[in-house]
């Protein structure tokens, strides 16, 4: 299950997939967000969610350029509570790599890490190694 995202000229900004062999949801955010690419992409993420009720999710921000802080009241708001209710339990979110795209991520960890298991990684190996740890410990629970 994979759905890419483009924008009006044909530039993606969004492939989201169930990856059914790690058992996650894989997001690849590219390039600069408008609010309204955000709402778009994050809408088919809750489908995917909602099909799977995949509870981990792995966020790749790595490609992605600038500030995406002006989404963060309608991620807080609309966004986590529904992607919550679909299942979604932990989120290993991999930063962007410049200081705006950076302070959006720590502006959202402080609004919505209460909520989730919500982690932050400046390298995907790293974020790959927590969700697979946390998905071994809930086999053991």
């Amino acid at each position: 299950m994979r759905q890419q995202f483009n924008t009006s000229t044909g530039t993606t900004f969004l492939i989201t997939e169930f990856d059914q062999q790690n058992n996650w949801i894989y997001n690849d955010w590219q390039g600069l967000l408008t609010l309204e690419s955000i709402q778009e992409g994050s809408g088919g993420i809750l489908q995917l969610l909602q099909l799977t009720h995949c509870p981990y999710m792995l966020t790749d921000n790595r490609r992605l350029l600038g500030s995406w802080k002006h989404a963060n009241d309608w991620l807080e708001q609309i966004w986590v509570p529904q992607a919550l209710a679909a299942g979604m339990t932990y989120y290993a979110h991999v930063i962007a790599p410049g200081v705006f795209g950076q302070a959006s991520v720590e502006d959202m960890h402080l609004r919505v890490g209460s909520h989730l298991h919500l982690q932050l990684f400046e390298h995907m190996e790293e974020a790959v190694a927590w969700l697979r740890e946390m998905q071994t410990v809930e086999r053991g629970a």
